[in-house]
């Protein structure tokens, strides 16, 4: 009778032991099996009936698998015996198999210990088809020669460089990276501002702006574009302005109305969009003027009212409506001071700082920053929008 009970209680063991190495075996596999799973992964874990804790990190399927099994097995990582996780690209399969050993107690005299045999496979999901399309608003006013100049800099391998600072960052390759850049100047100003003496002052020049306010061509894909990129980008010079603010808000309405990618399109290469990422980033030294700035209104270039709205809720509007972007994963990406007084000597507040309240909005770095590192800026702003999937536990 006694040994009967003992028999019981050890089994009883062993399938509780049995189950937490499954759990952990399937939680393996499965994380192993994610889209993304080639991607670095970071995990913390514990092992041994001291709960030491640690930290790996490794690349690959197989070490996705284990250094995830290494996280979930927990105190049970003493009776560990084998582990072994292997990655079958051809049958796209992600198998763990584990063997363990549970000492015996109460039923010691009958054997040492019981031997256990767990196994789990997952099948690896298909990485869903991720387009990214990054429209530039570029203020090319006469003092923004230094980020004409980054551009014209990267954009022969504005691709191959973007991609790898993505990498870098834990960004997988796009299916299908676009770009699309809109120089933008001023549709009208206050004209130049001449100090004449303390208190007083006067402007002159033409009020309704700058000849030639917005220069833009439609959307380039890289890198089978790039030569046509490369070569509108280098007609492009810094000139104009005025008065401090500049026409930003049209930039960005223009951005907006973009021939977006969207979910279920065809791609060059035949695949159907899955995941569309739209990104607006925005390179200015100066405030905005409002959307109904009276000077802008007088020009007779000035957009219509039915394209160009004519206060912030039409603006926002075109911001939040799909059939203009997709809202899943659509980002504005500012480089420069969102708060910059539109006009110095009137002290009021630029058109940006109510775009900065937008969702998606990020100011993922200074003027400065996107000048001197124009992709790595621009990579770190997108990598924050993407939510990658991490392994942590």
């Amino acid at each position: 009778m006694i040994g009967l009970i003992a028999t019981s209680l050890e089994y009883s063991r062993s399938l509780q032991l049995q189950a937490s190495i499954q759990a952990a075996a399937d939680a393996a596999v499965l994380a192993a099996s994610n889209a993304s799973a080639n991607l670095n992964a970071s995990v913390t874990y514990s092992t041994g009936s001291g709960n030491d804790g640690g930290t790996a990190t490794a690349s690959g399927r197989e070490a996705v698998a284990r250094n995830f099994f290494n996280s979930s097995i927990g105190k049970s990582a003493s009776m560990i015996k084998s582990s072994t996780f292997s990655y079958d690209s051809s049958a796209g399969t992600v198998t763990a198999n584990i063997t363990a050993s549970q000492p015996l107690t109460i039923g010691g005299r009958w054997g040492a210990s019981i031997n256990l045999h767990v196994a789990s496979t997952s099948a690896v999901k298909s990485a869903p088809v991720r387009t990214l399309d990054v429209v530039m608003c570029i203020d090319s006013t006469g003092s923004m020669t230094p980020t004409l100049s980054a551009v014209q800099t990267n954009a022969l391998n504005f691709k191959a460089n973007l991609d790898a600072a993505l990498a870098a960052l834990g960004v997988p390759t796009f299916d299908q990276m676009r770009t699309r850049i809109i120089y933008y100047r001023d549709y009208g100003g206050y004209g130049v501002y001449n100090y004449l003496w303390p208190g007083y002052y006067n402007f002159t020049g033409a009020a309704l702006g700058d000849s030639t306010v917005m220069s833009s061509g439609g959307f380039y894909n890289l890198p089978t574009d790039v030569n046509s990129f490369n070569s509108f980008v280098y007609t492009q010079t810094a000139w104009g302005g005025g008065d401090l603010p500049e026409s930003g808000l049209e930039c960005l309405n223009e951005a907006m109305h973009s021939s977006w990618t969207k979910v279920g399109d065809t791609l060059s290469n035949g695949k159907t969009a899955q995941l569309v990422f739209p990104v607006i980033a925005i390179f200015t030294d100066a405030g905005a003027h409002p959307p109904s700035f009276s000077y802008s209104l007088q020009n007779p270039s000035y957009p219509a009212s039915t394209y160009m709205p004519r206060d912030y809720t039409g603006l926002l509007a075109n911001w939040n409506s799909g059939s203009l972007i997709d809202q899943t994963n659509k980002m504005i990406l500012f480089y420069g001071n969102p708060d910059i007084q539109d006009d110095y000597y009137f002290g009021n507040t630029s058109g940006w700082s109510t775009v900065k309240t937008w969702s998606g909005f990020q100011n993922p770095g200074s003027l400065t920053s996107a000048n001197t590192s124009f992709v790595s800026s621009l990579a770190s702003g997108i990598a924050h929008g993407v939510n990658t999937p991490q392994l942590t536990h």
